[in-house]
């Protein structure tokens, strides 16, 4: 079995591979989308600086719940069947500009991103989210996905049932 403190190490540094995020998110009526973001990882938490013109924004204030994805490329998977991939149930949260949050995550972005992050900041329409993770679920091959409960990784549990070297689907 899999320790909350393994997987964590194995989902971080997976994380950090990344410049950017997946992101599922739905309307009032439950229509799916499906975009991406640039993404910054603090604190336990998930940042996005998104257009209040992009669909997935919108969604984000109607419904606050977004689902992310970190996914392996195709072309470093050993098999396409069995990318590695992460992935997280989100509530979602806008920060405003005179908050805290604001003023301590834009100086992040625009180090990770460069300037383009002054020039978007300087647009009225966008706007920063802070994604909270509550699950998640961490595959790594056939027979070999994990769920847990939030960014501490509580309460891993190995899904299928099955002994590891299983080829059943995850």
């Amino acid at each position: 079995m899999t320790s909350s403190k393994e997987l964590a190490g194995q989902c971080l540094g997976f994380i950090r591979q990344f410049d950017s995020v997946l992101i599922g998110t739905s309307d009032t009526t439950g229509e799916p989308d499906v975009s991406y973001s640039p993404v910054i990882y603090h604190n336990s938490r998930f940042y996005i600086l998104v257009s209040q013109l992009s669909p997935h924004t919108g969604h984000l204030y109607q419904r606050p719940t977004a689902a992310l994805l970190f996914i392996e490329d195709e072309r470093d998977s050993e098999q396409i069947y069995a990318r590695r991939r992460l992935s997280f149930a989100c509530s979602a949260q806008p920060c405003k500009r005179d908050e805290q949050t604001w003023q301590s995550l834009i100086p992040l972005f625009r180090h990770r991103f460069g300037p383009i992050i002054d020039t978007l900041t300087g647009l009225n329409d966008f706007v920063l989210f802070q994604l909270q993770p509550t699950q998640g679920r961490w595959v790594t091959g056939f027979g070999r996905a994990y769920g847990f409960s939030g960014m501490d990784f509580r309460e891993p549990e190995h899904l299928g049932g099955g002994s590891t070297n299983e080829t059943s689907s995850t």
